[in-house]
């Protein structure tokens, strides 16, 4: 019984590393396909990265959001209802005649794989007992080296089929994670009648902020915009002074507050995302636009980093602790 139930939770993980997968991949993989997209609609520099933009905006937004939708409406739900929208606008996104069309949905597929990650995590949470946060922690090194070998994968598949195959690639991954999902994954517990109390303006002011920041970055090519940073900065500070007086806040801004060792890590890890992000999706644009080089070479040359990716400290031996991991 104990080795069935071992099998059991294997192919639970299994199908959660999946479905987190996506999101980081899916982030990245684009960026080899800029030139061609850019080329067959016509657009320009600004125009090209709302492509990438509009999609961390929507997964900031959408994944603290979906993980409190998670716990309302049962995580296994949650889990299929993102499977479901990723495989439409894998389908679709190929088959958009203009740019519109194509934002529409990286859009829809950005919210799909936004609702993997925190339903997949309060699914192993609910369903792993041996090792949990040793599980987890594998998932969120697992999530952060597919991100770094999207450009990869991209640039070795574009040369057959243009720019559609990186929609196309999802197909697999979804086919055999859904099968997996409706197999293994248990339904969900019915829980006992309770009242959720949603933060709207919190999301709101949450929503707007990033994209003010976001809009800022985009308008630095053009220039130092004074106006857009004062914006985004007034936002931000309506957002944590909101939040602070919330009993039940969207984000948590007060356990920030009160635990600065913790949000100084965050910190770390926003600059160190942020530099890792900005090599990875310009370089493939630079390599291809500026150098010359095929989709092939340069998905090659960005294995490099996909391999040092991979060079990070190993899992603390004994298992992660309950303190390394912070659920707002």
């Amino acid at each position: 019984m104990a080795e069935k139930n071992t099998r059991h939770e294997k192919f639970i993980i299994l199908t959660v590393a999946l479905g987190v997968i996506l999101n980081p991949l899916n982030t990245t993989m684009i960026t080899v396909a800029l030139p061609s997209i850019t080329k067959d609609f016509q657009l320009d520099a600004t125009d090209i990265s709302w492509l990438i933009a509009s999609y961390f905006i929507i997964s900031a937004v959408f994944t603290p959001l979906i993980g409190k939708l998670s716990d309302a409406y049962g995580r296994k739900n949650i889990y299929l209802i993102g499977l479901a929208l990723v495989v439409v606008s894998s389908i679709l996104a190929p088959l958009s005649p203009n740019m519109p069309v194509l934002l529409a949905m990286r859009g829809v597929q950005a919210v799909g794989t936004s609702a993997l990650y925190p339903a997949g995590i309060g699914i192993v949470r609910n369903t792993i007992q041996n090792r949990q946060n040793r599980v987890i922690g594998t998932l969120s090194v697992f999530a952060t080296t597919s991100a770094a070998f999207g450009p990869t994968i991209s640039g070795l598949l574009i040369q057959f089929g243009g720019w559609p195959v990186i929609f196309y690639v999802n197909l697999p991954i979804l086919a055999v994670g859904a099968v997996l999902a409706i197999l293994y994954i248990p339904k969900d517990e019915k829980t006992k009648a309770t009242t959720y109390k949603w933060d709207g303006i919190g999301i709101i002011l949450f929503s707007l902020f990033i994209t003010s920041w976001m809009v800022f970055l985009l308008s630095l090519e053009n220039g130092f915009q004074v106006g857009t940073l004062l914006l985004a900065t007034l936002l931000t500070v309506m957002f944590y002074a909101f939040e602070k007086r919330r009993d039940t806040p969207f984000i948590n801004v007060n356990f920030f507050r009160k635990n600065l060792n913790i949000a100084l890590i965050y910190v770390h890890y926003i600059m160190a995302t942020l530099i890792f992000f900005a090599i990875l999706l310009n370089l493939p644009t630079y390599l291809q636009s500026v150098l010359g080089t095929s989709s092939r070479m340069a998905g090659i040359i960005m294995l490099s980093l996909s391999i040092f990716a991979m060079l990070r400290p190993p899992l603390p031996r004994g298992g992660w602790n309950e303190q390394d991991f912070v659920f707002l």
